[in-house]
């Protein structure tokens, strides 16, 4: 769950919690929006009847989230090359003035 989110949803349960129709802690108010979602799920995919219990679930990311995965390490890498590469310039650089002096010698 994003971090966003997750502060949201903190904020959220914080403020309201004293209204008539709040959530005195964070349990209660996720309880209640799964609750929510699962029935509106059951509802639209099942006739409205509990799905059918199972042993095991997918493990891994979401498609979208294997992407995006993709893409957070494709920048981490883009990101390593570009702060190794002007070192390494800098050491070849370093290393070709060694080597001319050498040759002077």
């Amino acid at each position: 769950m994003p971090p966003s989110l997750i502060g949201r949803l903190r904020s959220a349960q914080h403020y309201t919690q004293l209204q008539e129709d709040g959530y005195h802690n964070m349990s209660e108010l996720v309880r209640a929006a799964v609750e929510e979602r699962v029935s509106y799920l059951e509802k639209t995919y099942n006739n409205g009847k509990p799905f059918p219990a199972v042993d095991r679930l997918r493990t891994g990311p979401s498609p979208a989230g294997a992407v995006r995965g993709a893409r957070v390490r494709a920048r981490k890498r883009r990101d390593a090359d570009e702060t190794v590469q002007p070192r390494l310039r800098t050491r070849q650089a370093g290393a070709g003035e060694e080597q001319g002096e050498q040759e002077d010698a």
